[in-house]
């Protein structure tokens, strides 16, 4: 196997939000410039936690594929980082609205991270299932129908760190054209996830030694739906953040 590599976390915070972390208008008063540096700091927090959450997604489904459990070490590693990142921000944001007690779109953003982090918590969750199940593959469960739905597996999970990096820069750059585009790549998956279980019905029925194996591998793509969900979830918060419009709105009408 060799010896496994952490992936470094890429760097996805754009400059606007970093200058927003050093006040620049001289008379604007105290209490703003600490609650916008706060802010700030806020959506910071929660932009690293995405990077890390897309590259526990790629790292686990790679260790899947790979059968290799260094790599689903690293991923079951690092979860409790994921934890901590939900903590920590969810304290901040109700010292936040505590303390400074923000109205309109302040508010909206800082209700908007704290369910973000609910969701990129999410992710890591399912990640870490997907972690679990290639260090049990790594010891000597089956493999087939990893292998037979391999190509599966690794486009969905392209696709949903894909989802969730364009989730995540919408928060960083407060675009919202940038977040609607993220629901539109949910029907790809969708039609990824049913064509491999087309595949795993037709390979279970030839063979029943590969049940087990199977209910397992339809664990994992399903997990890697559910987190393309959140990363739409993440882009209807930043929506909701930058221009009030409520994704549950639509839905019910």
């Amino acid at each position: 196997m060799g010896e496994c590599s952490v992936i470094p976390i890429p760097r996805i915070v754009s400059a606007g939000l970093m200058s927003m972390l050093v006040p620049s208008d001289p008379v604007e008063g105290h209490t703003a410039k600490v609650f916008d540096t706060a802010l700030a700091e806020l959506r910071l927090h929660v932009v690293a936690m995405g990077g890390l959450a897309i590259d526990q997604v790629s790292t686990a489904v790679r260790a899947l594929l790979d059968c290799d459990a260094s790599l689903a070490q690293v991923v079951l590693s690092r979860e409790p980082r994921i934890n901590d990142f939900e903590r920590d921000v969810d304290r901040e944001a109700f010292r936040l609205i505590a303390l400074h007690q923000p109205m309109a779109s302040d508010l909206r953003m800082v209700k908007a991270v704290s369910r973000i982090t609910v969701e990129l918590e999410r992710v890591g969750d399912e990640s870490k299932k997907i972690a679990r199940f290639a260090a049990r593959l790594a010891t000597g469960e089956p493999q087939g129908p990893v292998r037979a739905v391999a190509r599966y597996l690794r486009h969905m999970a392209e696709l949903t760190a894909d989802m969730l990096r364009e989730a995540v820069r919408a928060l960083d750059e407060s675009d919202p054209d940038l977040a609607r585009g993220v629901a539109g790549r949910d029907s790809e998956l969708d039609a990824e996830f049913a064509a491999a279980l087309r595949q795993l019905l037709t390979l279970v029925m030839q063979d029943q030694r590969f049940f087990s194996a199977t209910i397992d591998t339809v664990f994992a793509l399903k997990g890697l739906e559910r987190i393309g969900d959140h990363a739409k979830n993440i882009a209807e918060q930043v929506l909701f953040a930058a221009s009030g419009e409520d994704a549950r709105d639509q839905k019910k009408g």
